[in-house]
């Protein structure tokens, strides 16, 4: 038996081209740079695994924050000494098993490196070694040390011989801190663990996998061979036989065996046997999700496969994983990079002490995104005004700095040093004959809380807060109006039509309620029909006209069923109306231009877009203070 197996296993080893498919020899307990380098070298999957994180991490690179000019100076610097990618190849060392950059200057560099003694261009070079091209020496072993676990002293050979490199001149990238021991070194322990080791065993298997699924692609079909006397040749005539059918079906396309020559001879049987690959993949996915579980990176960013399943998007995946990635450059990257930054600094030129850099973005949102982003902060902006909290002056600050900063309107900032301070702000001087506490209409922004049409408007004031309008919730005569928030159309409309002159945007509005009869504002309520904005919406067309009120307004009247809605019910709750019907109607000047045929004109079609509800008590002289422009 021994001699038939000894025979069989020679005859087949000499048949076929054996593939690799024993699992490959674990890494001993001494992780040595030759091991690692193999490692890392060998697999393509550990390649990946090692250096997603680093670039990621190096990816978007930092955004330094001070004037440009001195901007231009640091980033000129980084790019002489090629610090992005050299941080990167240190951040792939770290995953590997530990590096480190060197910082080379002039002068002896067993020496202490002070920042301060560094001039422009005095960092000669950041040169990037691996934990065994550097060696750790002295290291401090007092618990009471500040430094306790770290080297007094590192090494390196160069030139057939070993020099010192002060500490202060070496930045290690290392890995996670090791429970230490008696079985770990000093040297192991300072350098840390290592990714590469973390994620070995589970790239192996995933590695494995596939090179047996490789192997048993060449095998799609296997012949089953049954030889009569099998056991009676020897290995030669074996291999001999087995070659002959192999050679028949690979030339002939046809299977050539012995058949039976009687009732008690079998002759050769050929069994065809077909692979079957039904789960395989699925077997092969569930590796790599294993690498992708230990090594904290996911699957889809790792294979860089689009996410599977019912409205699967992989936002989810890619938000955690930016996360990750965020943890790592804040508690791993920063600090070597914040040992680096006061010697970079000097050796570009800066000394000033008020200079400072965060993370650039990871993710870059869309066009699209960036509109929402926009739209949605502006909102914010407009419903903080409203609510009077914070002076004006104060706030066109806050809003300009902020738009500054976030890069939202480019040239914003040069455009607005053009300006005086008044403009710039919004300010203006207080009339002579008027009140400190009201201010004439205007603003940057076009959100002053209201007044009917020229009328002086009280400053921070809440246009959708009745109470913010009086002293008192007594009854008193009351004027209710909604500003038309895109005047510039109908103004626009306008003045295409003939219209020299129209009350300025900022006048233009719609009036709700003109009640002389005192009415309590308070029992006035909300409209159903605004939005979470308190604005209010007319759809694009529907009847619309071109028509005189009263004495000489032009008007634009229009039909809008929630405003009529809205009059009615507060003629209800006590208000009162002069005339017979409400016209919802948006006054466009008070004078008809020479030349013009009301009749015969157009109305603007488009939306109006009404802002919020404004309570004010009823000025009867406000047609004294109208003005057109």
């Amino acid at each position: 038996m021994a001699w038939l197996t000894d025979s069989l296993r020679s005859a087949l080893g000499a048949i076929g081209n054996r593939v690799g498919l024993t699992a490959s020899a674990a890494l001993p307990n001494v992780f040595s740079h030759q091991l690692a380098l193999a490692t890392y070298m060998s697999s393509g999957m550990m390649r990946k695994v090692i250096r997603v994180p680093a670039a990621d991490r190096t990816q978007k690179w930092r955004d330094w924050q001070t004037d440009k000019a001195t901007i231009a100076l640091i980033e000129a610097e980084e790019k002489r000494l090629n610090l992005r990618a050299k941080v990167k190849h240190a951040e792939i060392l770290r995953g590997v098993g530990g590096g480190a950059l060197i910082l080379i200057t002039a002068g002896q560099h067993s020496d202490p490196l002070a920042p301060a003694s560094i001039s422009k261009g005095g960092l000669v070079a950041v040169n990037v070694a691996s934990r065994w091209e550097i060696t750790a020496k002295e290291f401090d072993t007092d618990l009471a040390s500040p430094t306790y676990g770290e080297p007094r002293m590192f090494s390196v050979s160069g030139n057939g011989q070993q020099h010192d490199i002060h500490p202060s001149r070496v930045i290690c990238f290392r890995g996670d801190p090791v429970p230490q021991g008696a079985a770990v070194g000093h040297e192991e322990a300072y350098w840390g663990d290592s990714r590469l080791l973390q994620v070995y065993r589970a790239v192996e298997r995933s590695d494995n996998a596939k090179d047996w699924f490789a192997a048993l692609v060449k095998k799609a079909k296997l012949l089953r061979i049954g030889i009569p006397d099998l056991d009676q040749m020897d290995a030669d005539r074996l291999k001999k036989r087995v070659e002959v059918i192999a050679l028949g079906e690979s030339s002939l396309n046809a299977t050539v065996y012995r058949s039976p020559s009687g009732k008690d001879d079998a002759g050769e049987k050929i069994d065809d046997y077909q692979v079957t690959w039904a789960g395989m993949p699925e077997m092969m996915d569930a590796f790599d999700q294993t690498i992708a579980a230990v090594s904290d990176i996911p699957f889809t960013r790792l294979t860089g496969r689009s996410p599977a399943g019912m409205n699967s998007t992989g936002q989810h995946d890619m938000d955690n994983w930016h996360d990750a990635v965020r943890d790592g450059q804040e508690n791993e990257t920063r600090p070597c990079l914040e040992k680096l930054d006061p010697v970079l600094l000097r050796s570009a030129g800066v000394t000033s002490a008020d200079v400072w850099w965060e993370w650039a973005p990871l993710d870059s949102p869309g066009e699209k995104e960036k509109a929402d982003t926009f739209k949605v902060l502006v909102d914010a902006i407009e419903k903080l005004l409203l609510t009077g909290l914070v002076p004006h002056e104060a706030m066109a600050r806050a809003v300009q700095n902020l738009l500054e900063e976030r890069g939202d309107l480019p040239g914003l900032a040069d455009a607005l040093k053009l300006l005086s301070e008044d403009e710039r702000f919004g300010l203006a001087p207080e009339p002579d004959d008027t009140d400190p506490s009201e201010l004439t209409e205007g603003g940057d922004l076009g959100l002053a809380a209201g007044g009917q049409s020229g009328s002086r408007l009280p400053v921070r004031r809440a246009a959708n807060d009745a109470a913010t309008f009086f002293h008192d919730a007594k009854p008193r005569p009351l004027y209710v109006q909604r500003k038309l928030l895109n005047a510039a159309e109908v103004i626009a409309w306008a003045k295409d039509n003939g219209f020299a002159t129209t009350l300025p945007a900022g006048d233009m509005h719609v009036t709700v309620l003109y009640s002389r009869t005192e009415v309590d504002p308070m029992k006035m309520g909300r409209s159903w029909a605004e939005d979470e904005k308190g604005q209010l919406r007319v759809r694009p067309g529907g009847p619309r006209v071109i028509e005189r009120l009263g004495e000489n307004a032009v008007v634009l009247r229009f039909a809008s069923p929630d405003l009529e809605y809205r009059h009615r019910e507060m003629v209800e709750a006590g208000g009162s109306h002069d005339w017979p019907e409400y016209a919802p109607h948006v006054t466009l000047s008070y004078g008809v231009p020479d030349g013009v045929d009301l009749d015969a004109l157009t109305p603007f079609t488009g939306e109006l877009r009404f802002g919020p509800e404004i309570f004010e008590a009823l000025d009867l002289d406000w047609k004294s203070k109208i003005s057109e422009a």
